[in-house]
């Protein structure tokens, strides 16, 4: 399971972090054509391409796009294989979007990779994502930034935004909205910690320098970190789309969401 760590109002919270647009289509299966941990793209497999032994950590995302050239369809994932048992499951995936640069990549192979990881029945073992890490800020930068907003400050036009963006070397951002907003973040519930308390911890446990100390102060500089870069995503997407970014939610959030995706179904039905 991904987890990714965010400073909220002085506290710190723990959210999923999942590919919205994939569904577990078998169960405790096992099939001769398909091993577990495996990707298979119009039937090519990922085990049995040059792929596989790749070192890079966008391998898994480039044999998708290579294998998708023709028929961009949905893929399918195996997990791992259930404890004493040649048992495992397999999610249908939709296709990533088109590339914007290789740090978002790498963010959609972690995500691949976790599901090839999943093993049935178990709970899984939390990794930690850092969005700095993983180098999501580089291409946000301030004044990159401050140059869309003077951009859609001064143009009412919306159809000409792209052009303008694209001019002046900022279409990247846009794009990396649109990328993002195809995850989900899903707030684990009973996980928060006030940052007050952690900050007085790390305050009685920084002398001493145990292996504790060290692993909670990463904890806590991954969380601030990507509190610093969501807000920055934040806040390009009020620009664009003059509304909250809505990645992290809560399971009460998500399901009021969808009842009101089903309302409005309902009323298109009706008109």
């Amino acid at each position: 399971m991904l987890v990714l760590p965010i400073v909220n109002r002085r506290r710190i919270m723990n959210a999923k972090f999942e590919w919205k647009a994939k569904k577990k289509i078998r169960e405790g299966v096992c099939f001769e054509d398909a091993e577990e941990s495996e990707i298979i793209v119009n039937r090519e497999k990922y085990s049995e391409s040059s792929f596989k032994d790749s070192k890079e950590e966008n391998a898994p995302i480039d044999f998708i796009r290579s294998k998708s050239l023709l028929y961009p369809r949905d893929f399918l994932v195996t997990t791992k294989e259930a404890k004493n048992s040649n048992l495992y499951d397999i999610y249908e995936v939709a296709q990533p979007p088109k590339k914007v640069n290789a740090n978002l990549d790498k963010l959609f192979s972690k995500v691949i990779t976790d599901l090839r990881n999943e093993i049935p029945n178990e709970k899984s073992r939390g990794r930690y994502i850092s969005l700095k890490d993983l180098g999501i800020d580089k291409h946000l930068t301030d004044e990159k930034i401050a140059r869309l907003q003077k951009i859609v400050k001064e143009e009412s036009d919306i159809t000409q935004w792209k052009s303008l963006f694209t001019e002046a070397d900022l279409i990247d951002l846009s794009e990396t909205i649109d990328f993002l907003s195809h995850f989900e973040c899903t707030v684990i519930s009973d996980t928060s910690i006030p940052e007050d308390s952690l900050l007085d911890t790390l305050k009685a446990l920084s002398s001493i320098k145990t292996r504790d100390y060290k692993n909670l102060k990463k904890y806590y500089d991954i969380a601030k970190s990507n509190a610093e870069i969501y807000t920055k995503i934040s806040y390009i997407n009020r620009l664009l789309y003059n509304k909250p970014f809505t990645l992290i939610q809560s399971k009460s959030q998500k399901q009021k969401q969808l009842v009101k995706k089903k309302d409005e179904m309902e009323c298109k039905k009706v008109a």
